[in-house]
């Protein structure tokens, strides 16, 4: 319980570590460290919930290089001041999670009521939007009904859900939808959403979870539309279908952080990705995948050693006077004449 304020600094140090590595990285290693960092730093929220919660560890080499003192002997309106901080994070946390709970039951529900999309040239077109991008297993299609945004879904059944509207579009304009909504399986998106929502959930007190959060959002559909164009798709006619998907879809907030929309005024920034996607693509030389490899992996490590550092207890002599007589700092004769000493002596 000594430790709790602690935990909470050392939430708020890590997310403001990963918020600023994303905001001060170079331009040419943005979009892949806005999407490498947040989720390092996702896990290690997670990593620190579990650090909490698990029992200290008396030994290991991590533990006795990262001490930081902190008094062991509390006042009790410090100590009640403790208790409420936790119960108040606990119940934010209850809260939260079942959010998160109540948007995957949302999901669960729609999923039963959509329906398979008829017809053979979806099938083969998305057999061929599959081999385009090198993603193998099944991959489900289903409309979800009228003006629903395309939209991927399902950590373990994977399934792209469209609108009833994508039986009258053209074959150009099917393909750039498969092609974006795979893009989110291929990158395991959906796992690292999944992970953001978890780490928000329990780190809701701390801005940087959600700030990281709102930047992954972003980054994700900026990698799938910069996908997309790489595969040969016209950026012009594919910034026009991002601005019908969103003049047409329907506002759904919790159908939004639930799934991974295609195009969503909320949290896209649809004007950002047009113009992004309508600049030419320019690929990253040798020397730049060597420097975001190395800041990841760097960045990774701060991270962790951020999340092992753990309290030492000290009593700072307030307890000098009763440590000779403590059973545990008698040594084996002491413990033996002791032993051997009468009771009751006359």
């Amino acid at each position: 319980m000594n430790a709790a304020p602690f935990w909470f600094l050392q939430s708020l140090a890590v997310g403001a570590l990963a918020a600023a590595c994303v905001a001060l990285c170079p331009a040419s290693l943005r979009s892949r460290v806005r999407q490498a960092v947040p989720v390092a730093a996702f896990a290690t929220f997670v990593l620190l919930v579990g650090c909490l919660f698990l029992p200290k560890l008396e030994t290991g080499a991590l533990r006795t290089s990262m001490m930081i003192p902190v008094p062991e002997a509390l006042s009790s309106s410090t100590k009640a001041g403790v208790s409420w901080l936790m119960e108040g994070w606990m119940v934010g946390c209850a809260i939260f999670l079942l959010r998160l709970a109540a948007g995957s039951w949302t999901v669960w529900c729609i999923l039963r009521t959509t329906q398979p999309v008829p017809g053979r040239a979806w099938k083969q077109l998305m057999d061929e939007c599959q081999r385009t991008l090198g993603l193998r297993g099944r991959v489900r299609l289903r409309l979800a009904g009228p003006g629903f945004v395309p939209s991927a879904a399902g950590l373990f059944r994977r399934t792209v859900l469209l609108p009833d509207e994508a039986l009258h579009w053209t074959r150009e304009q099917r393909k750039l939808v498969l092609l974006h909504e795979l893009g989110h399986f291929r990158r395991g998106d959906l796992w690292a959403h999944a992970l953001g929502r978890l780490a928000c959930a329990l780190h809701w007190f701390n801005p940087f979870a959600w700030m990281l959060q709102r930047h992954l959002a972003v980054e994700r559909e900026f990698a799938c539309d910069e996908l997309v164009v790489a595969r040969g798709a016209a950026p012009d006619d594919y910034a026009t279908l991002l601005f019908e998907m969103a003049t047409a879809a329907r506002r759904r907030p919790m159908l939004e952080a639930a799934f991974l929309t295609m195009a969503s005024r909320r949290t896209g920034k649809l004007e950002a990705r047009v113009l992004r996607i309508l600049e030419p693509v320019r690929k990253s030389r040798r020397w730049q995948r060597v420097l975001d490899g190395t800041l990841c992996a760097t960045l990774t490590s701060l991270l962790v050693v951020c999340a092992a550092a753990k309290p030492e207890s000290r009593d700072f002599g307030l307890h000098d006077k009763h440590a000779k007589h403590s059973p545990g700092s008698w040594t084996k004769p002491e413990v033996e004449m002791r032993l051997a000493a009468e009771a009751f002596p006359e």
